[in-house]
Formats: C-alpha cells, sequence, structure tokens
C-alpha cells in the first residue's frame, strides 16, 4: 500500500517530489557534474564576445564548482533535499559571476604599474622575472606575475583577476572551515563564505583595484584551519608559504607562540614554515642576487613604503587622528607597540585558565588582524582584508556581527578614497570606527576567556 500511496503522490505532483528528494553520493555527483556543464554553456555564451571566452568560462566553472562542493559538502551531514543543494548551487554561480562581470574594468593601477611590469618582465627569462628587484616585489606574488608575462594569446588583465576569483573562492572555503570549527550552525557558516565572496570589498579588490590579496589571504586562512584542526605541519607550510607572498600574514603569527606554549605546534613545524617561505623567494637566489637579498626583500619594502607612503597609505588608523605625526620618529614607534600589544594578546591567551577552545583562537587571530592595523607604520587601504574575512568567520552573535559589519564598513570607504580619490566619509570617523571594533572584538574575547566558571550560566 506505501509504494502505491507513494506513486500517487509522485504523479500528482512530481516536481515538488524531485525538490524534495535526497539523493544518494553518486545522485549528488551527478547532479554536481549537470549543473557545472550548465554553467559552462551559459558562462561562455554571455562571454561570447570577451577574448578567450572558453577559459574564462572555465575558470568561472572552477570557481563555482569549489563554492559548490564546500557548501555542499557542510550540508552533507543534514541530509539536505534537492532544492536545497540547488540553492546553493544557483548561489555559487551568482558569486561567480558577479566577479566576471567586473573583468571588463581596467583600473589605473592595472595600466600605470602591472601592465608595464608585465610587459618588462616578458623580456627576460623566467627566473629573471621572479626574481624581480624594482619596487621590492616578494614571493608569490612576483612568481604569479612572472608566469602571467609568458602568456600571449590571452589577456594579462583577464589572468589576474581570475587568479584572484579562484583564489576567494578557496579562501571563502576557509572561512566556512573556520566557522564550523568554532562551533557555528552549517547554514550560518555556509553564510560567512558567501559573505567572504560576495562582499563589495572583496569584489573591488580585484574587480576594480587588481589588486590580488586573495592569494595571501587563502594560505593564511587555510593555514590556520589546519593549525585549529591540529594538523600543524601543513598549517605551518602555509602560513610560511602566506608569508612569503605578503608580510601583513604576520599579523596571525603572535599566535605561534599560543600554540607552541599549549604544545600544538613544534619547533620543527615552525621551521618547515620558514623553510616553506624562503623557498617562495628561491628565485631571487636563482637569479645571482644572494641570500641576503631574498633575506632583506621585505626590509625593502618597508623602507620604501617609510618614505613613499609615510605613516599610512589611507588606512585609517591611529594616525590619522594625529595634526602632527612625523615619519622619523612615530614609525619605530608604531613597530615597537604593534610588537607590544601583540604579545599582551598573547600574555592574555596564556594567562587565562580557561581552555583554549578554537573559537577563542580565532577571536584572538580576528583581534590581532583588526588591531595591529591601527597602531603598525605604513599600512595601506587593503589592511583589514585579512580581518574583513576572519569577522564573518567569528560573526556568531549581536557583538561579533556588529564588529564584522563595521570592519567592512570602513574598509569599504577606504577602498572608495584609495581608487577614486574621494573621501566619502572623513578618515578621522574611520579611525574611530576601526578603534571601535578592535574594541568590540577584544572585550568579546577577554569576557570570555577572564569569566569565572562559578559566574557562567548554567547550561539548559
Amino acid at each position: 500500500m506505501s509504494d502505491k500511496k507513494n506513486m500517487r503522490v509522485i504523479a500528482a505532483d512530481p516536481l515538488r517530489f524531485a525538490m524534495m528528494a535526497r539523493l544518494c553520493s553518486k545522485g549528488t555527483a551527478l547532479l554536481f557534474a549537470v549543473l557545472m556543464v550548465v554553467f559552462y554553456v551559459i558562462a561562455y555564451k554571455l562571454c561570447a564576445a570577451m577574448e578567450g571566452a572558453a577559459v574564462i568560462a572555465a575558470c568561472g566553472t572552477l570557481g563555482a564548482a569549489i563554492l559548490t562542493a564546500f557548501a555542499w559538502r557542510a550540508v552533507a551531514r543534514e541530509d539536505a533535499p534537492v532544492i536545497v543543494l540547488l540553492c546553493l548551487a544557483a548561489l555559487s554561480m551568482l558569486a561567480v559571476g558577479a566577479h566576471l562581470a567586473m573583468l571588463d574594468i581596467k583600473p589605473g593601477r592595472y595600466t600605470k604599474v602591472l601592465e608595464p611590469l608585465l610587459g618588462d618582465m616578458w623580456n627576460y627569462e623566467l627566473v629573471t622575472a621572479a626574481a624581480w628587484e624594482d619596487d621590492g616585489w616578494s614571493g608569490v606574488y612576483l612568481l604569479i606575475l612572472a608566469l602571467l608575462s609568458r602568456i600571449e594569446t590571452f589577456s594579462w588583465l583577464y589572468a589576474l583577476k581570475l587568479i584572484d576569483m579562484i583564489c576567494q573562492c578557496v579562501a571563502a572555503g576557509a572561512v566556512l572551515r573556520l566557522a564550523l570549527l568554532r562551533g557555528a550552525k552549517v547554514y550560518g557558516a555556509i553564510a560567512a563564505m558567501f559573505c567572504a565572496v560576495l562582499a563589495p570589498t572583496m569584489l573591488m579588490n580585484a574587480g576594480v583595484w587588481a589588486q590580488c590579496d586573495a592569494t595571501f589571504a587563502m594560505f593564511a586562512l587555510w593555514g590556520l584551519a589546519l593549525l585549529l584542526s591540529d594538523h600543524p605541519m601543513s598549517g605551518c607550510v602555509l602560513w610560511g608559504l602566506a608569508l612569503g607572498t605578503k608580510l601583513q600574514s604576520a599579523f596571525l603569527f603572535p599566535l605561534l607562540i599560543v600554540l607552541f606554549m599549549k604544545n600544538r605546534v613544534q619547533l620543527r613545524h615552525v621551521l618547515a614554515l620558514a623553510a616553506s617561505a624562503f623557498l617562495c623567494q628561491i628565485a631571487i637566489v636563482l637569479d645571482g642576487q644572494g641570500i641576503m637579498s631574498m633575506i632583506t626583500r621585505y626590509a625593502v619594502q618597508l623602507e620604501n613604503a617609510r618614505w613613499d607612503l609615510g605613516l599610512s597609505d589611507g588606512m585609517p588608523n591611529v594616525y590619522k587622528l594625529m595634526v602632527v605625526a612625523s615619519t622619523r620618529e612615530f614609525s619605530g614607534m608604531g613597530l615597537y607597540l604593534g610588537i607590544a600589544c601583540a604579545m599582551l594578546v598573547v600574555g592574555a591567551l596564556l594567562r587565562t585558565k580557561r581552555e583554549l577552545t578554537n573559537d577563542v583562537l580565532l577571536l584572538g587571530a580576528l583581534l590581532l588582524a583588526c588591531g595591529l592595523p591601527l597602531i603598525l607604520p605604513q599600512m595601506n587601504a587593503r589592511s583589514l582584508y585579512l580581518a574583513t574575512m576572519l569577522g564573518f568567520a567569528c560573526a556568531g552573535n549581536a557583538r561579533r556581527m556588529i564588529a564584522a559589519f563595521l570592519i567592512e564598513f570602513i574598509s569599504l570607504w577606504a577602498y572608495m578614497t584609495g581608487i577614486f580619490g574621494y573621501e566619502v566619509v572623513p578618515v578621522t570617523i574611520l579611525a574611530l570606527l576601526a578603534i571601535g571594533a578592535a574594541v568590540l572584538v577584544m572585550l568579546e574575547l577577554f569576557e570570555i576567556i577572564f569569566v569565572k566558571k562559578s559566574e557562567e550560566a548554567p547550561c539548559a
């Protein structure tokens, strides 16, 4: 009787039955493949007038596949029906489509800086291009640019933006993983992942500014996720790659002291971090510039930034609140003050008698990522990129959501000033809001680690 009843239900409303069905692993894989093929065809049709439409559609499909795979894997334990899987796939395609829609925007930074640089690199061997000395470029960024300079039949601008899009999709998967590690519900973690792809600053970073911050963020966030999952070797190697990509990844490195003291990281893991960071710069040695040139590459960047950019390059930090702030005095003081503040966070985490859960460590990472750019000199308008993604991963209550919103808001208007040179919100207001966001995160963290067990509310 039950079989006959099911047949009557299917016959009466087949579409509803299909949407509410639960697929087995093979059925899920087949649906995934069909959706990606459909998306490729649609993307190819929409990009037909663009140079290299097939490559663009393939990269877009790869990005959509990455986001969909992360989302579907997260809901696998929920036994989600087909309609949920389709909605998640549609969101992934929408997120990728938003990035593809910005491919034709040619920012001034690309025209004035990147295009001439790639043209100059094309005249040299790959090793020499990957060890470029001018302006103190570093590691993975240089390797990506050197490889792009070899391309002759595809737009360099498109290639740069597509690489950033794929890296951002992978980094968004790390945001989802971090949210799950701190105990977030599945759909909340998925929402954080899509925020990390569709937030205005994430779209503008490459689409309007031709930056590629998603590369270092991808390594830094997945390294943090692996460290919190008790995979210290893999996590430290990824942090080494992040350091070899961009110095700002070092915002999170004070957590290594905490993990080391809690016996979750060993000396060999730290050495692996250093080795992977140096290997990112090995082209400098192969080009004949010497080991010291490789070691001091970041020192060259900092020295150039000290006099070319001053105390702040569009970053709304404490220096924007000062009427008079001399680079000569405050640059060194800001560095020491930043190190001191990082050590205070480390000391607070080690001082607590409470268990250092993944949630606590993730909040500590967010505090470092959003607090240090307020104090350190030579920070630019993109210095909150990592903090923005961590803010989405941490947003689990009202206070954290407000902090995440503030970080994104501050970063967005700093981007507007940096890209278009138009100050929508006064920088002093943004600086005060940035300080407020850091204070919110600090209060959230310290409330957890210093609350007495006797003051805890009983579990329901």
